[in-house]
């Protein structure tokens, strides 16, 4: 080799060399930039994890001194972290926790509520939500929390973490509850005190009906009228009985004045301040006698649109009277022995048992011991009610009483009727007197007012009472079809008749109603239980079809 050539190769390599060597240096000054960059982005590496360790330390420190309970869970539910209140709030310790799922906490019957919220949380649809459910405790106890819970996004992963807050309401839903159940407690005594006030209106306006009803029957003096030793032996007894509470048992012909007897006896008794209830036991229909006597229930029987109280409930506190007691249907007997004995009775339709306070006094015209003795009325129901039983004699055997009662009659039916007092003859007292009298003291009024209106312009007569003659009257207008126009004297069959006609067009003016100032019985002039014994002893009945 040459010197030439080896001095050209060296240049070669000379020049390779400085190549090579400006390329390392552009290298290294590559390598410097990046090591800066790699050392500002690790110095700026540090400060952010110092600024994420110091987060944390601040985040760990609120999380576990904050005064409500919080739990870390991951998307299954399992817990993974838990403060101390909320330990505190379960009484479990944080390893107990953090070993369980949210579900192992919860009240069964809060489960799937949370169960189907935290589904929608986990899949994105939700980011948190709020409820109020109960927790177990480790005791065993249930404690109400009010909770809230979140998803975060983690910055690193596609992840999240999930926080729940817990605090605890238990005291706010005890004070809830007491306040529901105190309102409750409120409604039902509200709807009890409404319930009440609405039986006690119910209960007033029958007691008004009754009380109108019974006041319309009851004007007369109220006072026994007679000198006879049967009249004041009825005036002793009513004396001695009156005081007591023991029930009194009237026996005495129709007419007679039973009812006026019973009015006595409540009257001069300790309960004379309270009502007298009057049930005419021969006017209700037989299948009425349970819903009349003990009141029945809404829905009780078809027409029973409300409640309604019985005679027995509002003659509380007072008398009730039960006149024509025979006629009270056997299987009723042992119901009512039960109210006299016990005080106690159910309402139709209703099973609460009842107790009322009452003095019964009873009447009939019937022979209640044949009565026993043919089992159709109780005998135990008998002895009940007989404790001081009272005779009033028929009017046939106390005839000096008729005087002194026709004088009553003639001075009160003239005031009603707004008539001149008539005088009364010795002759028409003797003719009262001569006759017998079947329909007793109610028929002596009936009479006397009919003799008053026949003989406004005239002197009483009281010759039609014997038979063969009768009083004089201008005939009516349009009479029965039985009377004959323009006859001056009617006969005993033909005023018979008269009379008749004469009620059948009273019930039919007032559509067959008995009671009531619309009533026939008003029309008549007379008392109602008076119209019915004439309907009973003329045989008028209410048509089915009128």
């Amino acid at each position: 080799m040459t010197a030439r050539k080896a001095e050209q190769d060296y240049k070669i390599m000379e020049e390779k060399c400085q190549h090579l060597e400006d390329r390392c240096a552009a290298y290294v000054k590559t390598l410097q930039r990046t090591n800066r960059r790699l050392e500002w982005e690790i110095q700026k590496h540090h400060r952010t994890e110092t600024k994420l360790k110091t987060s944390e330390m601040k985040f760990r420190k609120i999380f576990e001194y904050a005064p409500f309970g919080a739990a870390m869970v991951d998307r299954n539910g399992e817990i993974g972290l838990v403060n101390n209140a909320l330990c505190r709030m379960l009484e479990y310790s944080k390893p107990e926790l953090e070993k369980m799922h949210f579900v192992d906490i919860t009240y069964k019957d809060d489960v799937d509520t949370e169960l189907a919220l935290f589904e929608r949380l986990t899949q994105g649809t939700l980011d948190h939500y709020s409820l109020e459910k109960r927790y177990h405790t480790k005791n065993g106890t249930v404690m109400w929390a009010s909770l809230a819970v979140a998803a975060i996004a983690e910055t690193i992963s596609d992840d999240i973490s999930i926080i729940a807050m817990v605090k605890d309401i238990s005291k706010r839903k005890q004070t809830e509850t007491e306040n529901l159940k105190a309102r409750d407690d409120l409604e039902v005594v509200v709807a009890e005190r409404t319930r009440e006030i609405r039986l006690l209106k119910d209960r007033l306006q029958m007691e008004n009906t009754i009380l109108k009803r019974e006041l319309a029957e009851s004007q007369t003096d109220g006072t026994i009228i007679g000198n006879s030793h049967q009249i004041k032996t009825v005036v002793s007894q009513i004396e001695l009985v009156a005081p007591t509470d023991a029930n009194v048992l009237i026996h005495g012909e129709s007419g007679t004045g039973k009812e006026l007897v019973a009015r006595e006896i409540h009257k001069h008794s300790s309960r004379k301040d309270k009502q007298l209830i009057k049930v005419n036991c021969a006017t209700i229909p037989k299948d009425l006698y349970e819903s009349e006597f003990f009141g029945h229930v809404k829905g009780a029987y078809t027409g029973a649109v409300k409640d309604r109280i019985g005679r027995f409930e509002a003659a509380n506190g007072g008398t009730i009277f039960l006149d024509e007691v025979g006629e009270i249907p056997l299987d009723l007997q042992s119901k009512l022995l039960r109210i006299l004995q016990e005080g106690e009775y159910e309402r139709l339709g209703e099973d609460n048992t009842r107790t009322v306070d009452i003095r019964l006094i009873a009447a009939t015209n019937k022979d209640l011991i044949k009565e026993v003795n043919a089992s159709r009325f109780r005998d135990d129901l008998f002895y009940r009610l007989n404790v001081f039983p009272i005779h009033i004699a028929p009017l046939r055997d106390r005839k000096d009483d008729i005087q002194l009662l026709t004088t009553h009659f003639i001075n009160k039916l003239s005031k009603k009727l707004n008539v001149p007092v008539p005088r009364l003859s010795k002759a028409n007292v003797m003719d009262l007197q001569s006759y017998d009298w079947p329909g007793n003291v109610r028929e002596l009024e009936n009479a006397i007012e009919r003799a008053i209106i026949l003989n406004r312009l005239k002197n009483l007569s009281f010759a039609y009472l014997k038979e063969g003659s009768a009083p004089t009257v201008n005939p009516p207008a349009s009479g029965a079809p039985e009377i004959a126009a323009g006859k001056d004297v009617l006969s005993v069959e033909e005023l018979k008749q008269f009379e008749r006609q004469n009620t059948i067009r009273a019930l039919k003016q007032s559509e067959w109603k008995i009671y009531g100032s619309d009533g026939a019985a008003t029309l008549l002039g007379i008392k109602p239980t008076t119209l019915i014994e004439r309907m009973k002893r003329m045989r008028i009945q209410k048509p089915r079809h009128p």
